[in-house]
């Protein structure tokens, strides 16, 4: 019975300090990324596949796209006082329906696709792995940490919900439609950071690509560039106006 005890002891433990490093990692979330980004960015090179390749840039361009409208969805359909951008755990509705009701962390999905299309259009292998080796060890510790406060604050029915839906790889077949209408004052008010995040990593992975596979010329800077500066404007003028979040 004492070795029992022990072998309890020692898990609670463990549970303990994945769900402190769960909380850190979800308190960090929306910043974590930037410097293993800019890390990328300055440690590896992308491949030379031809100046500039256009092909990648697309289809780097098209995924990253295919995430945002992701996260873009699953906001603008979410309950009120869910999917926030707190750096503490809190909800007071659970969202089931829609993209939930396919996959648990649809805005977890939707980050995935974002980083991983930025770092496809960069063209370098070496950095889609160090990226993805930190991506999932950071949001298996969010998930964790997240999951626990769900079960905490809606008990068995959330634990009917986790045993029915996916954590991570959507299933279609599941899919209900949603129980509340798109709003997109909430959609936009509530992604536009995300937004002008992930344009602003694609720009700097354009120019940087180009600045090396083109021997330290930039060709068409203000065609990339002039973009993202009016849309962090907007976000500006958005970010002013706004008087409090939408529910």
């Amino acid at each position: 019975m004492k070795a029992a005890s022990g072998e309890n002891a020692a898990d609670h433990e463990k549970r303990d300090l994945k769900l402190a490093i769960g909380d850190a990692c979800f308190r960090f979330r929306a910043i974590s990324v930037v410097p293993v980004i800019l890390l990328i960015f300055f440690v590896f090179d992308p491949l030379h596949a031809g100046s500039f390749d256009p092909a990648l840039n697309i289809l780097g361009f098209l995924i990253a796209l295919a995430g945002a409208m992701t996260r873009l969805v699953a906001v603008g359909f979410a309950k009120p006082f869910t999917s926030g951008r707190e750096n503490f755990l809190k909800a007071e509705n659970l969202n089931t329906s829609g993209l939930y009701a396919i996959v648990r962390n649809p805005l977890y999905v939707g980050n995935f696709l974002v980083y991983n299309g930025v770092l496809i259009a960069y063209a370098s292998p070496a950095a889609l792995v160090l990226f993805n080796a930190f991506f999932i060890a950071n949001y298996y510790f969010i998930i964790l940490s997240e999951e626990n406060y769900l079960e905490k604050q809606f008990g068995e029915v959330y634990n009917e919900y986790r045993r029915a839906v996916p954590k991570v790889i959507p299933r279609p077949s599941l899919y209900r439609k949603y129980d509340r209408p798109f709003s997109w004052t909430r959609a936009i008010y509530k992604e536009k950071n995300t937004t002008c995040y992930w344009i602003f990593f694609f720009t700097v992975a354009m120019l940087i690509k180009q600045y090396r596979l083109n021997g330290g010329a930039i060709e068409y800077f203000w065609w990339l560039a002039a973009p993202v500066l009016g849309l962090f404007a907007l976000n500006a003028i958005l970010t002013a106006t706004k008087k409090s979040d939408p529910a």
